[in-house]
This record gives structure tokens, sequence and C-alpha cells, in this order.
């Protein structure tokens, strides 16, 4: 009786250990894409902010973020005229291998036939990892997977010599490659259809042929509407909602001008989508009836609710993002805006355990702690990032395990949240 009795102890610990793992970080805004963090426990830090647990700056210049798979993380930076997939130990920093993807450089414009511009150099999406490939691409369109483990290539394609695609803007290629089930999806534009799914052997499967708009910079986003799991797809003058097998399930134009950067978010029914550039956001209310849906705007543009790079979450029924000047609460069902605090400005953001990790893009890189809540703007804590490139700070927080990664531009900082 007494090995049964240890025996089911240690059932029980194995299994409370196994379910206190939180789900891989594996790719942009998190595995189920929402840039909800899945720590618990955060403690706001004291006026000298929170434990640096160590920093490395080897990662090159470039604003990818990092994705994890167990002990694992990934990124990308230019260096020695190249850019490289890097793969790090999550614990240290250490480098465990460094693999070339293309040139380094500001990344193609528009069809692929000349260079970016403005201040962006260096590689713009983020890795992606399935436990066993890891899926990259860079500022030039170099489609690439490697080996998680040792970082062997694999397979490699080009989307503008390959496929033809086409990008808005000047600063390159950047949409993550984003994973689902048993398909990599990628936002390249183009004639052959804006959207791309491919086996991870790298066979195209489909492209949506029915949208032919140049690929925004953001990425698409799984979501379940109506009972139907399917991709919100932002490019450059439509928000469409894709079925898994590549068709068209819904469709509202979106006017973005110059760039769209922040992924579509969807709050119940009602899908929020902004762009910079004085142009705002849009609220979009998705119906169905049968096997028909219906996308409709519901309450108009929006100027005063810009999202540029800093994105948007969705926490109960209000949506919160940083715009060009203010960190804002929105009334999803309504539109309506429920609080504006300056805050840390023009930034970028992570929900975790309740709250908001808003960090600026600008001057010091300020981050600040910050309760996410519609009664009020109730800030925490906040604290000036060290080591500051002269660069602008695009790169998201990412949280993982209650450690918070800031990447900027060569340099990554761990801190401890807990």
């Amino acid at each position: 009786m007494k090995h049964v009795v240890c025996s089911l102890c240690v059932l029980f610990l194995v299994s409370s250990f196994v379910l206190a793992q939180e789900p891989n970080w594996n790719q942009f805004r998190g595995p189920n894409r929402d840039n909800h963090a899945f720590s618990t426990s955060i403690k706001p830090w004291g006026a000298e902010g929170p434990k640096l647990l160590w920093k490395i700056d080897t990662l090159g210049s470039g604003y990818a973020h990092v994705s994890f798979y167990g002990d694992m993380m990934f990124t990308m930076g230019d260096m020695d005229n190249q850019c490289f997939a890097l793969a790090l130990d999550r614990k240290t920093g250490k480098e465990i291998w460094k693999q070339p993807v293309g040139k380094a450089g500001r990344g193609l414009q528009g069809d692929g036939s000349r260079e970016g511009g403005n201040q962006s150099s260096g590689p713009l999406g983020t890795p992606a990892c399935d436990g066993e490939t890891v899926f990259v691409c860079s500022q030039y369109g170099d489609f690439v997977a490697f080996n998680m483990k040792d970082g062997k290539e694999l397979w490699r394609k080009n989307i503008f010599k390959d496929l033809g695609a086409n990008v808005m803007g000047g600063w390159g290629f950047s949409p993550s490659p984003v994973l689902d089930g048993d398909k990599v999806l990628l936002q390249i534009g183009g004639e052959g259809g804006t959207l791309a799914a491919f086996d991870k052997s790298g066979k195209l499967l489909w492209r949506t042929d029915w949208l032919q708009d140049k690929a925004g910079y953001t990425s698409p986003v799984p979501v379940e509407i109506g009972g139907v799991r399917q991709y919100l797809l932002l490019a450059s003058e439509n928000l469409v909602g894709v079925s898994t097998e590549g068709k068209m399930l819904w469709g509202a134009k979106f006017p973005a001008r110059t760039a769209v950067c922040s992924d579509p978010v969807l709050c119940g029914d009602v899908i929020m989508a902004s762009c910079s550039y004085n142009v705002g956001a849009f609220f979009y209310r998705v119906t169905k009836e049968g096997d028909k849906f219906t996308a409709f705007d519901f309450d108009g543009k929006r100027e005063e609710l810009q999202s540029h790079h800093g994105g948007i979450v969705a926490v109960g029924d209000h949506f919160y993002l940083l715009t060009n000047n203010n960190l804002a609460c929105v009334e999803a069902k309504t539109g309506k805006i429920v609080w504006t605090d300056r805050s840390v400005g023009k930034g970028s953001m992570v929900y975790v355990d309740g709250k908001l990790i808003v960090r600026s893009e600008r001057g010091e890189g300020t981050i600040a702690m910050v309760e996410a809540t519609p009664t009020g703007y109730k800030e925490l804590c906040k604290f000036d990032q060290p080591f500051r490139s002269e660069k602008s700070s695009w790169s998201y927080p990412v949280i993982v395990e209650g450690k918070m990664y800031i990447r900027d531009q060569n340099v990554l900082l761990c801190y401890e949240l807990k």
C-alpha cells in the first residue's frame, strides 16, 4: 500500500510539474497570436527597476523579436554583411548556433526591385519553431528552414524571385512566419495571392489568388468566428477572413497608407484594425448566418487611435493599444474610448497576469507596468531601459516563465519579474 501511495504522490508531483509548464512562446505574439503571456505572480519592481539577470550584445542589428521552444531561444540579426538566424540558450543567452539567411541591409521595397529606405536596417520578422524546425524570413524575402537542434539548413526559397511577392512601403519584407497545425503561413503579396500557405517541407499548398493586395507588415492571425477556424489578414487595401483551405470567408475594405504594421485583433465578434500615417482605427463586427459571413464597419474612422508598430491586445471586453501619443483603453462592442493616458508614449506592449508591460520606442526606452483595467490608468512601476541604442525600440517585450526579454538592436536583456 505504501508503494501505491508513494507512486501516486510521484505521479501527482510530476503531473503538477507538467501542468505548471507554460506553452512555448514559439512565434510572433505567442502561440495563440494574441500577445498574452502565460506567466503568473508577476510583481511590480522597485524604483531601481527589475533585477537584470543577464545581458548579451551579440545579436547584430535588426528588429526581430525573440521566440522560444523549451530552453532554446531564436531571433535574427545582421552582422558581417549577412543576415543570420540565431539560436540561444534561454537561461543564459549563450549562442547555440548561428546560420546565414541572406544578405544584410534595409531590404526590398515594393516589387522587390530596389532598396528600402528610412531608419530600418536588418531583419524585421520573428522566427517560428514547432519543436523540430525553425522557420525564418529575411528583409529580402529569403524564406529558410533550419533544424532546431543543430541549425542545419533544410530548405530555402526566395518569395520575390520564386513567388513574385510584392510589398507595400519601403522598409523591406517583415511578416513573421505563422505556424498553424501542419501549415506555415506567410503574407507575401503579389498577383499570385497575398497570403501563402506552405507545408513544413516548403511545398506551396495554396495562395489567395482572389486577393492580390501588396503585403503589409502584418502576419495572419488564426482565430475562430462563428465556430469556424480562419485567418485574419490585414494587407495593403483589405481586411479579410481566410479559410484554412485558402478560400475567402468575408472581406472589408481597409484604407491603409504607406505601411500597415499592427496585426488585427479579435475581441468577441469585433475586430479592431489600425494603421498610422493619419489613418487610424476601424472596428468591424463579423457575423455568421448559415454558412455566410458578413463584416461591416460599425464605428467609422477613429484617427486618434493610430497603432503604428506597437500592436493591440484584447483583454476581457476591451482593446488596449499604444497610439502615436497615448495608451488607450477602448470598449470593443462600441469602439468607445474608455480612457487614455500619456503613459510611456508611442511604443509596444505585452499582456501578462492582469497587467500590461508597455515599452516606449523613444528616448530612454521607458518600460512601465500598468493594470489592464477599464476603470482607469493605474501605473504600478516603471524604469528606463539601460544600454539603449540610438534607434527606435520597435521590438516587443516578451515574457516567458516570469522572465522579461528586451531586445534593442544588438543587445538582449533578461529581467526577473517574479
